[in-house]
């Protein structure tokens, strides 16, 4: 092939749209190979395989008998065009819709929690702007309505106002599930329960078109924190552009990916094109490439755990847990008024020092060993008079991350310059015990305005520190 004066392949005036093209051939050609044996990539890896902290246990998968999970699809009467199996009031668009698809387990039921978890970490006004889309993935009518009566009971009220949606798709909607192409070594059963699972996913993003702005999906066995959907908002603000393709709020999975609601159309046609080739959730990554998401956008700490021990699929034993992940609901709900935070330790990721502060849901994580004289401060706008101040350190997940030696001091006198920030006039005012502080009466104890707080380590430790929370409490 002669190729263009210059060496330039497409040539001076070649149309931005070929260009495109082309690579978007050379992507589906790498698809196309992908499918003839199992390709070790080191990306996927990195997001399937919990890295190097977490064991995946997976117990022999003893041959499924008797299933209504859809590997086989059980005749039914005749379809309803109406995938609504209750009608819900009209709304205006939402910001968010929330896709959970569920199935009756062997063992085990988890969607009534995940439910409850999501609807009550919403503020009042979160659940005017946001939908939750439960799709039931039985293609056994009795099983099907059995957990759409329980649905009925526990959620009446969700449904009433328009913000639970329940949903169902006919067996037609499904192509039939003979496989022929056995790929990354599984079991044909098992392609088939995960083929069946592309069009079940396929079929939500199709639902939900257009119904919000955003569309996330999440599995129906996670619970996430209070502030969830702020702390989505948030991070959907700080990205640096608008050409993001996918944002996330879990590292497991295809639990909490975040898309527009412009790209559904697209990614389900993607689906149901490689559905028997590949899982969902392998093929959102190509998916976010093809969109030129090279990267992943994961929000740290993420927003959901997964909490199921038992696979949607029969058999299998699968007691993931995201690493990222620790409930940190703050408990004292301080005034904290506002102030800039300012550490000389290193953070962990983006686990910033700001986030121990925030009333939103965060904490700081030390990125090594805390240092005899290390510290942790907090500057205030302006000087107020204190009451309380409580500070929690180390998680349930991490209770060794806590402060071991250290105390508090108050300041009186703020010197500011173009390169410093120096507190001075200190006065101690507690000490730390089992990781923590709570200190009341302070406006009898101290009579001037704090300009402000500061942790001191008094001792060297070896494990990391985690600051869960700082809750101020001023005097009038």
């Amino acid at each position: 092939m002669r190729l263009p004066r210059g060496g330039n392949l497409f040539g001076r005036g070649s149309s931005p749209v070929i260009v495109t093209l082309l690579a978007c051939v050379v992507t589906l050609q790498f698809l196309l190979l992908t499918r003839q044996q199992p390709v070790k990539d080191l990306r996927l890896e990195r997001v399937h395989s919990q890295r190097d902290i977490m064991e995946v246990r997976e117990e022999r998968m003893e041959p499924v008998k008797e299933c209504s999970c859809g590997t086989s699809i059980v005749p039914g009467t005749t379809p309803d065009p109406n995938p609504l199996l209750f009608p819900v009031p009209k709304r205006d668009k939402a910001f968010l819709t929330i896709g959970i698809p569920t199935i009756k387990r062997k063992g085990a039921s988890y969607y009534a929690h995940t439910i409850k978890s999501l609807v009550s970490n919403m503020s009042p006004a979160e659940r005017k702007e946001v939908l939750i889309v439960v799709f039931l993935a039985d293609t056994d009518p009795t099983v099907k309505a059995e957990l759409a009566g329980d649905i009925r009971r526990n959620f009446s009220d969700a449904i009433d106002a328009g913000m639970l949606h329940v949903i169902h798709t006919p067996s037609s909607y499904y192509p039939n599930l003979t496989i022929t192409k056995f790929t990354y070594g599984q079991e044909k059963h098992y392609i088939q329960w995960r083929a069946k699972q592309n069009f079940d996913y396929a079929f939500m993003f199709e639902y939900s078109l257009d119904i919000s702005k955003y569309y996330m999906q999440i599995e129906d066995d996670v619970i996430t924190v209070d502030g969830y959907i702020g702390a989505i908002k948030q991070y959907i603000a700080e990205q640096p552009d608008s050409t993001w393709t996918c944002l996330e709020f879990s590292e497991l999975g295809f639990i909490g990916k975040l898309y527009k609601n412009s790209d559904l159309q697209k990614l389900a046609s993607l689906l149901k094109l490689f559905y028997e080739e590949q899982p969902v959730d392998y093929t959102y990554l190509y998916f976010n490439m093809l969109n030129t998401q090279m990267v992943q956008r994961l929000r740290k700490p993420t927003l959901f755990q997964h909490q199921g021990i038992h696979s949607s699929y029969p058999g299998k034993i699968q007691p993931l847990k995201d690493r990222f992940f620790d409930q940190m609901t703050k408990l004292y709900k301080g005034d904290n008024p506002p102030a800039e935070v300012f550490t000389s330790m290193k953070s962990f990721l983006t686990f910033l020092p700001r986030l121990a502060y925030e009333k939103t849901e965060g904490y700081f994580w030390t990125h090594g060993s805390p240092s005899d004289g290390d510290s942790f401060t907090i500057v205030f706008q302006e000087p107020h008079r204190l009451r309380r101040v409580i500070i929690d350190t180390g998680s349930v997940g991490h209770p060794e991350d806590r402060l071991l030696s250290g105390h508090l001091e108050a300041s009186l006198t703020l010197l500011k310059t173009e390169v410093n920030i120096q507190c001075m006039n200190d006065i101690m005012i507690g000490e730390f015990k089992d990781g923590r502080i709570d200190v009341g009466s302070l406006e009898e104890s101290i009579k001037f305005k704090a300009m402000c707080l500061r942790v001191k380590i008094t001792k060297h430790q070896e494990p990391w520190l985690i600051v869960r929370e700082i809750a101020v409490f001023t005097a009038a």
